[in-house]
């Protein structure tokens, strides 16, 4: 197995960081470690560049920085959203048969797969944990931008281009924000073989609070989700949706508030 060095150090040092209540200097740092000073020094420099940690400018020690608090509060929502989400998703599969798909957005203007409940047929979609979406990916991209004002998604596609993925795909702006009103107004979002030929997919967006945190979307064969499906299909996702947002919701209010 590959062993990376720098990496390993990285991590010692970062978890040593997290777990010490004061801040450490680069010698303490690279005695408890035994970590040579200059490589602890320059690991510690990276780091700091980062934000992952802070040096104190009249002690010269180092401390947590917020990018390590960040990075852990969105591991911990990112497990906390699956967890809460995946027994409404294995019901919503019960329902629609077909691949149901939990997934966040990225810093880096994609779409991550957090959690996956496949039905139990031959003929599905097929998506790993992990997967990552590019940003112009049918449904999930119109429920997240449904959050976004018109200027933002004008700039956004300014910046970056609509790529024609299929004949059926939205490669006009203007059109782009006239399907993004209607995600508004109806609470989902459709794709009509838009990504991917012969694949359809639907998208609504799961909220903790007042804020989107995720969206659950029910991909499946174009023969599969015919038209006349589409209504029952949009009924068992919205529900969903909204009964993980009403857990996740009171989870983040806590025991003692009220509604």
């Amino acid at each position: 197995m590959y062993n990376a060095p720098v990496l390993r150090k990285g991590i010692e040092i970062l978890r040593l960081v997290a777990q010490t209540n004061e801040p450490l200097g680069v010698s303490d740092i690279s005695r408890r470690l035994s970590i040579v000073k200059s490589t602890t020094l320059g690991i510690l420099k990276a780091l700091e560049e980062e934000g992952f940690i802070v040096q104190d400018r009249v002690t010269k020690k180092y401390a947590q920085g917020n990018a390590l608090f960040e990075f852990s509060r969105r591991v911990l929502r990112s497990t906390e959203l699956s967890f809460v989400a995946k027994p409404f998703l294995q019901r919503l599969v019960e329902h629609v048969a077909e691949t149901v798909i939990l997934a966040t957005r990225e810093e880096d203007h994609t779409y991550r797969v957090l959690e996956v409940v496949e039905p139990k047929k031959e003929l599905k979609i097929t998506v790993p944990v992990g997967t990552h979406f590019p940003l112009y990916a049918g449904a999930l991209m119109k429920v997240v931008f449904s959050q976004m004002t018109n200027e933002e998604i004008v700039g956004l596609a300014s910046a970056n281009p609509l790529p024609k993925h299929t004949d059926y795909s939205v490669t006009g702006v203007e059109d782009l924000l006239d399907q993004v009103q209607q995600v508004r107004e109806r609470g989902y979002a459709a794709d009509l073989e838009e990504y991917r030929k012969g694949v359809r997919g639907l998208a609504v967006l799961v909220f903790r609070g007042s804020r989107a945190c995720g969206a659950i979307s029910i991909f499946g064969l174009a023969s599969s989700m015919e038209d006349q499906r589409l209504p029952d299909l949009v009924h068992h996702i919205k529900t969903a949706a909204r009964l993980i947002s009403n857990k996740l919701t009171l989870m983040a209010e806590g025991p003692g508030s009220t509604r």
